[in-house]
């Protein structure tokens, strides 16, 4: 195999030696047995942790993904967003991963702000406290005061975390390439496109100007809203490593139950929370993508609620709104045909897609889900099966879809956490009639015909141009083909050895039927030795045949 292009360095080395050495202890390598890593034999003969074995496989996936450290977690986090691809039952499982990652010491988090900031630390705060209030894996947050009196929270980049990222960052890379090349199987999960995109938010997320730009837009879409919280963000003290906003007084949601004496309508607080995070998605299009309880507070009594931790958010472009549309639209008005078409439209087909499979289980979708009233439909079990059929079809829907229906579920799974007769899908239907209704039917045609005239006049103005070349091409005779033979190169060279290998024994044959000197007990010398290295040679592509267990 092509191993020269895994980095060998010595750090890279060891790495990769733990990393593969997890997944043999959790009985995940399997797949790393079938690609010839010439470092990693010794470590593929032991097996796995017979204790480990009596967890389930999604087990034991979130498991080595903790032991493996912050960038796996946050891998896993990503991948629990990705239900499409890996499947709802994993996806779950991976949503329970937390960092729970120790603070650094007080010292290196003194250390960073004031090369941050550019000065000593009580030059800007007039209290800094030096124990933090969370720690995470890419930063700590400490509660502060600014000198001009207000508090503040203080988000802190982890010491060393960028240069840990990002080698973990290549050797994910380089696995998800082999996979891709070795393991055919694979190609339904994406490891490259997936490790690839994992690799640019985990980027974005060390970048805490990225986080406050997020804080800040969403600040300024609702600064209308009286009735929700978004911290201020104190640009002048912020930048690449370190954020400083508003701190939020009030008891997150999932505190609740531990502050007895704060008595607040639980159902009102969940309706109005997923009210305001509804608008934000079908409305503005750009929306705080992570509604666990901990990232809500309750403020004033219940008066008001306020919103935290904006590294994750989500963007919806016109075209995903409409998809998303269609697809509610399908559900409520029990249309398994259109389903089934927003389902092709927005999603990207594998190569040997059964549309008449994907029609079938739609149709049962429906049937079930259709004959419920709209009251009775749990949002998170009837997005979850909807995504289960994706999957099950290997159909790859966008990221924004995909990022949606999880925050939807989340979302859902919240409000049930406040009141169990919580429905999302009831506060879902009265956007849903607003979307069909005349003025915005008409509105949405329009956009869709001048999209499609849009697309049209950029076909007929490069179409033409491109048959033309091609045709001139093919007739000056320089047109070209490029293809890509993957694994090619090691069954050409296997034939080419077998084909010298022949070629030896043949003329071993003729030298030695013509007793070509000089002899020995009357047979050709020359004939025995090319008989003798005819056998190694054989020798050598069966032991390859047998270390590959494959004919190619």
């Amino acid at each position: 195999m092509p191993i020269g292009k895994i980095r060998r360095a010595t750090r890279y080395i060891s790495r990769y030696r733990e990393i593969i050495g997890v997944l043999v202890r959790y009985g995940l390598a399997d797949w790393a047995r079938r690609i010839d890593i010439d470092f990693a034999r010794e470590i593929l003969t032991n097996k796995a942790d017979p204790n480990l074995l009596a967890h389930s496989t999604e087990e034991r996936i979130r498991m080595a993904l903790v032991e493996l450290g912050p960038t796996y977690i946050k891998f896993g986090q990503t991948l629990s967003l990705r239900p499409d691809l890996i499947g709802v039952a994993l996806s779950d499982e991976l949503t329970q991963l937390q960092s729970n990652v120790p603070p650094d010491p007080f010292e290196k988090v003194e250390k960073t702000a004031c090369e941050e900031l550019k000065t000593a630390l009580d030059e800007v705060f007039a209290e800094f406290d030096k124990e933090p209030v969370a720690s995470a894996s890419i930063g700590q947050v400490h509660r502060g005061r600014l000198k001009s009196g207000e508090k503040v929270a203080v988000k802190v980049r982890r010491t060393g975390i960028a240069e840990v990222v990002a080698a973990d960052l290549a050797i994910l890379k380089d696995l998800a390439e082999l996979m891709e090349n070795y393991i055919d199987e694979s190609r339904y999960f994406r490891p490259k496109e997936t490790v690839d995109r994992f690799s640019r938010t985990l980027t974005r997320e060390l970048d805490f100007h990225r986080e406050a730009r997020n804080i800040m837009n969403i600040k300024e879409r609702f600064a209308d809203d009286r009735n929700v919280v978004i911290p201020l963000v104190y640009e002048k003290h912020t930048s690449e490593k370190l954020l400083v906003m508003e701190w939020i007084d009030g008891v997150s949601l999932n505190r609740i139950d531990e502050k007895s004496h704060l008595a607040v309508d639980r159902k009102e607080i969940a309706e109005r929370g997923a009210e305001f995070f509804l608008k934000m998605i079908l409305i503005d299009g750009f929306y705080h993508a992570d509604p666990h309880p901990g990232n809500i507070m309750v403020i004033d009594g219940g008066k008001k609620i306020g919103l935290l931790d904006f590294g994750m958010v989500g963007r919806l472009s016109s075209r995903m709104r409409e998809y998303i549309e269609d697809m509610v639209a399908a559900i409520i008005t029990k249309d398994n045909h259109k389903l089934v078409r927003a389902v092709t439209k927005a999603g990207e087909l594998p190569r040997d897609f059964d549309q008449t499979a994907l029609a079938a289980d739609i149709t049962d979708y429906i049937t079930y889900y259709g004959s419920m009233p709209v009251s009775k439909i749990k949002m998170f079990e009837a997005l979850n099966e909807l995504v289960e059929i994706i999957h099950r079809h290997h159909i790859v829907l966008p990221a924004e879809i995909v990022t949606l229906m999880r925050t939807l579920v989340t979302l859902e799974g919240t409000g049930r956490f406040l009141t169990a007769d919580f429905n999302l899908f009831s506060l879902i239907e009265p956007y849903q009639k607003q979307m069909n209704a005349t003025a915005f039917a008409a509105m949405r045609k329009i956009t869709r015909a001048r999209r499609f005239y849009e697309e049209l006049s950029d076909f007929i103005e490069t179409a033409p141009p491109a048959m033309s070349d091609i045709i001139e091409r093919f007739r000056r005779g320089t047109l070209e083909i490029h293809m890509e033979h993957k694994r090619l190169e090691q069954s050409v060279n296997r034939l080419v050895f077998g084909v010298l290998t022949a070629s030896m024994i043949i003329g071993s044959s003729m030298v030695l039927s013509a007793s070509v000197p000089p002899l020995l007990f009357g047979l050709s010398l020359p004939g025995i030795l090319g008989y003798i290295i005819s056998l190694l040679m054989a020798l050598r592509i069966l032991w390859s045949l047998m270390v590959s267990d494959r004919l190619d």
